[in-house]
């Protein structure tokens, strides 16, 4: 069997891959610049662009599996390339914004819907992975967290339910050696609900420093994530947190009912990622 992953530079593209080798899979990778890419020499390297859907014609060719993200501003074409290739499962990295009230008029809530559709109407089996907010989120911070053991937030009460992107890894994985989640859209979530003041708190835990949270206004916060990512996401990232404050999200158990371990912390995810914080 032979499986394609697109974005194997991303964390969980990249922990894809490793999980499928480990299983002894063909894994194929894409790239929109493949030599930037550091993976073991088994591995078939694409340079590929989803934007771009018969650049992933030759990845394509004879593969049976394919991990995708739904970073695409055609989903329509994407699937109608990979349904042509004769692809029989497609892994998709959705989000659980698609499962919320309002998704359709939610920017990013209607652009994943918008991907799922087009999986669906491919007529090629599929599953959807649809993941919470990421414990990789937090790598915003790190720039304050070594400069000024302090992060600047609007909302610091704000609610989630942190995921460490290994254990998305993991279920894709099982998704893609196997037929059990074929029609599946399992929800994934962290094993605990966390402010963004408790996630600062982990990661002055984890680093052994205090790491203090400096309150700011909203236009303050626009203004320094606007440094970073574009309008569109600003609006997104803030919404987000103002709507969470005082809100009691739902734990999914939905990876340990899977694969019968444990899901991983938020403290694991900056213990695993420490470097970025020192």
């Amino acid at each position: 069997m032979s499986v394609v992953v697109v974005g194997a530079s991303g964390a969980v593209g990249g922990a894809v891959v490793a999980g499928l080798l480990e299983r002894g899979v063909e894994v194929r990778a894409t790239s929109r610049t493949p030599r930037r890419l550091t993976l073991p020499p088994q591995v078939r390297t694409f340079a590929a662009d989803l934007d771009d859907p018969p650049s992933l014609a030759p990845a394509l060719e004879g593969a049976e599996r394919v991990f995708l993200y739904a970073d695409t501003a055609e989903p329509e074409r994407l699937l109608a390339q990979v349904a042509a290739a004769g692809v029989r499962h497609v892994v998709l990295l959705s989000s659980s914004a698609v499962t919320h009230p309002g998704a359709a008029d939610d920017f990013n809530g209607s652009r994943f819907l918008r991907v799922e559709r087009a999986v669906q109407d491919s007529g090629v089996a599929h599953t959807f992975l649809r993941p919470g907010g990421f414990a990789s989120n937090a790598g915003r911070w790190s720039w304050g967290v070594r400069s000024d053991s302090a992060v600047p937030l609007p909302h610091p009460d704000a609610v989630q339910v942190p995921v460490h992107d290994a254990d998305v890894a993991d279920v894709a994985v099982l998704a893609l050696t196997g037929d059990d989640l074929v029609g599946a859209a399992p929800v994934l979530t962290g094993p605990e609900v966390l402010t963004l003041r408790e996630q600062v708190a982990t990661i002055g835990a984890v680093v052994g420093r205090d790491v203090r949270v400096v309150e700011q206004t909203e236009a303050e916060s626009a203004a320094l994530l606007g440094r970073h990512v574009p309008e569109v996401w600003v609006r997104q990232i803030i919404g987000d947190w103002r709507a969470s404050v005082g809100a009691t999200p739902a734990v999914s158990h939905e990876y340990e009912r899977l694969t019968g371990r444990p899901a991983r912390t938020f403290r694991t995810w900056v213990e695993d990622h420490v470097e970025l914080f020192r």
